[in-house]
């Protein structure tokens, strides 16, 4: 599987699993609601934690995973999506409840980049060759 790749202030990064378990802690210690937590913990291990930026997800497989029905679900996601967390590329044809109908979900770049200034001042502090994580 291929690295993930983090651009910073035009630098370009591999990420590691420090970064990985960073994202996590974020997501774990974030002011968020159960269901929003929960939600966004399944996105980050369907994507960055198997080192993609994105999956196609469906809505079925997101409410059983999560443990919510759909109503519910889709007002967690939208809160998400307006809260500038996640962002979701929705699959044609509309609301469905068919698990053949998948989404385009993603961590949004605003809280990869939080991270990713956290992670390299850690690199930095810690006096990391940060060299070595140049893409």
């Amino acid at each position: 599987m291929g690295s993930l790749i983090v651009n910073l202030d035009g630098d370009k990064y591999n990420v590691d699993e420090f970064f990985k378990s960073l994202m996590f802690q974020r997501i774990m210690d974030g002011d968020f609601s159960r269901d929003e937590r929960d939600v966004l913990l399944v996105i980050f291990r369907k994507t960055v934690h198997f080192n993609k930026w994105y999956d196609h997800l469906g809505i079925y497989f997101l409410s059983k995973a999560v443990g919510v029905g759909q109503a519910k679900l889709r007002k967690v996601l939208t809160q998400l999506k307006e809260k500038g967390l996640i962002d979701i590329e929705q699959s044609k044809g509309g609301k469905t409840d068919s698990n053949k109908k998948f989404s385009k979900f993603s961590i949004s770049e605003n809280l990869i980049f939080l991270v990713a200034d956290r992670w390299v001042d850690i690199k930095i502090e810690k006096d990391y060759d940060l060299e070595s994580y140049y893409a």
